[in-house]
């Protein structure tokens, strides 16, 4: 090999080697970025030229990336789910102060039958009445907390959507920086581990499937199967409700004019916080508001008045009534919204001045015809036993309560506690599963792509034995040339 040859192949392995120690410093620089990828420099060598810095790679495991994309989206839909649900299970938990449905409908017929034990009593009347106020309290109390989760999943979603729209606005700069430079043979490692911890952020929001093209361009698609991203971001529409309507789903999202979440969704999204956020709005909110409306509608009619002068008059409500109330609502049939309304006849409230003895006398719709002591018998209990037997009479529910069609108030109200502590704990088993899950397959991808320190150090010590291996290499050929330029002279 000729002396230039030499100092060639030894100028090519100093470049080589600065390379791959700036490399090396970027390793250790980021080693804690959650999706940097550990860099290696590929190199070829050139006959009588040494060597070259081919290309620049990354260290890549795509199934466990894609297995990081589902469960990051099966986390998010948990953890939506059981934040709302964290939220209406405040309406049962209370077991300090025994505050639940079944627990005040517990009391109001206690008190029912301390004052049939005692009808001239007053002060046990109007205890049963204030046990009364206390139960339509509650539900108005826990119709609103329902309520106020619905709109806050709304607005999640709204946000949801905005926080995807903007992180598509990212992923499509990086994506086209990717494109160009592979075109322009430039070291675009950098824009891909960008470029993935988007996608991962996206998938949070929404599930995801993608594929690549042999330029570095990705598609992505929603678990769906609807085009989220191709060369350019989806439209993704939605139109927030600021106050939904009780029994009513709120609006659906798009994608490119296709629907993807609410019944009517043909390519409906399977995963990430939005799905469980839409869940949360439309699934769990509104079957523990029904609940709470078919308890609401069965107080009205196990509490309603019946015409006493035999002229065949339809039963009015009694001490359970609503804004508009005039007959007792229908059997079975779903009144959205009741719980809410739900009240006390101020007829019969002492504390609004009313008279708590009509609720053993009957009347307190002001209709003569309806009142059942009709000669004002302190001592009478026909009216109050009559209301105690309809506290534990059956009565029909509405099926869109997924709560058994028929039962007790008494156990419609447990069975409802125990359906949403029911669908607490599986999705809170469910979340701790799937964000286990995550951490597991994140570790193992960071093994595979992550950086490791010592690793690094290592490989920065046999760079440094190679650069000076080739330092003393062009010593030795700078001392060749001066002795044979001296010979010359």
């Amino acid at each position: 090999m000729s002396l230039s040859a030499t100092l060639s192949t030894a100028n090519s392995s100093l470049f080589v080697s600065g390379e791959r120690t700036s490399l090396v410093s970027r390793n250790i620089a980021n080693a804690d970025k959650a999706f940097y990828s550990r860099k290696s420099v590929e190199t070829v060598t050139l006959p009588g030229s040494g060597v070259r810095l081919s290309s620049v790679t990354r260290a890549e495991d795509p199934v466990l990336f894609r297995k990081i994309l589902t469960t990051g989206s099966q986390t998010a839909t948990y953890s939506a789910s059981l934040d709302a649900l964290e939220q209406l299970n405040s309406t049962i938990n209370d077991t300090e102060l025994d505050a639940s449905p079944a627990a005040m409908i517990t009391k109001l017929t206690d008190a029912l039958q301390s004052y049939s034990a005692q009808p001239h009593n007053q002060l046990a009347g109007e205890a049963a009445v204030r046990a009364a106020r206390d139960l339509a309290t509650f539900l108005n109390g826990a119709a609103t907390t329902v309520q106020s989760v619905r709109n806050e999943s709304d607005t999640g979603i709204q946000s949801s959507i905005d926080r995807v729209n903007s992180l598509l606005g990212q992923f499509q700069t990086v994506n086209e920086e990717i494109v160009k430079g592979k075109a322009m043979n430039r070291d675009v490692t950098d824009y891909m581990d960008q470029r993935d911890e988007i996608l991962a952020n996206i998938s949070n929001e929404m599930g995801v499937r993608t594929v690549t093209r042999g330029n570095g361009d990705m598609v992505i698609y929603t678990d769906g199967g609807v085009t989220l991203f191709d060369r350019a971001p989806r439209d993704i529409s939605f139109d927030r409700t600021l106050n939904l309507t009780p029994g009513a789903p709120g609006n659906a999202v798009y994608i490119d004019g296709v629907q993807v979440t609410g019944a009517g969704a043909t390519m409906p999204l399977q995963s990430g916080r939005l799905v469980g956020l839409v869940q949360a709005r439309d699934d769990i909110s509104l079957s523990y508001e029904a609940q709470l409306d078919e308890m609401a509608r069965t107080l009205v009619t196990a509490f309603s008045e019946s015409d006493q002068s035999g002229g065949g008059g339809p039963d009015v409500p009694g001490l359970f009534t609503y804004a508009g109330a005039t007959t007792v609502p229908p059997a079975g049939v779903l009144i959205p919204g009741l719980a809410s309304a739900l009240t006390i006849n101020p007829a019969v409230d002492p504390d609004l001045g009313g008279t708590a003895t009509l609720l053993r006398d009957g009347g307190i719709s002001g209709d003569p015809d309806y009142v059942y002591n009709t000669d004002g018998v302190a001592s009478f209990t026909g009216r109050i036993d009559e209301l105690i037997n309809a506290m534990g009479a059956n009565y029909a529910y509405d099926p869109a309560t997924k709560l058994a069609s028929g039962g007790t108030l008494s156990t419609y109200s447990a069975n409802s506690a125990g359906w949403l502590s029911e669908q607490r704990k599986v999705a809170d088993d469910s979340y701790t599963y799937q964000s286990t899950l995550y951490d597991r397959s994140f570790e193992a991808f960071t093994r595979v792509t992550g950086v490791n320190l010592d690793e690094e150090l290592s490989l920065m010590l046999d760079i440094e034995r190679s650069f000076s291996t080739s330092s003393k290499l062009i010593s030795v050929v700078d001392t060749m040339y001066n002795a044979l330029l001296g010979a010359i002279r």
